[in-house]
């Protein structure tokens, strides 16, 4: 690798850690938004499902919805 590129390799990660440090600066952090630990973000499987009601504040509005599978818990009456 040139000296040139070197130089311009170091100042573009220079650049990147600065615009990140500066996003995670004035990051403010949403009700129920879920973090990540550590690099990783971890997750309980319980089994239980999460409420209808509470899908979209987790999730927000782009939340997949599958009118097929709602149209089969209908029948099965649940």
């Amino acid at each position: 690798m040139t000296t040139a590129k070197k130089a311009q390799s170091t100042s573009y990660r220079l650049e990147a850690a600065l615009r990140r440090s500066k996003q995670a600066a004035t990051h403010i952090a949403l009700e129920h938004e879920v973090q990540p630990a550590e690099g990783k973000i971890r997750v309980v499987l319980n089994g239980a499902p999460i409420p209808r009601d509470m899908q979209e504040s987790l999730f927000g509005p782009s939340a997949i919805n599958i009118p097929e599978f709602g149209q089969a818990r209908t029948k099965q009456g649940k």
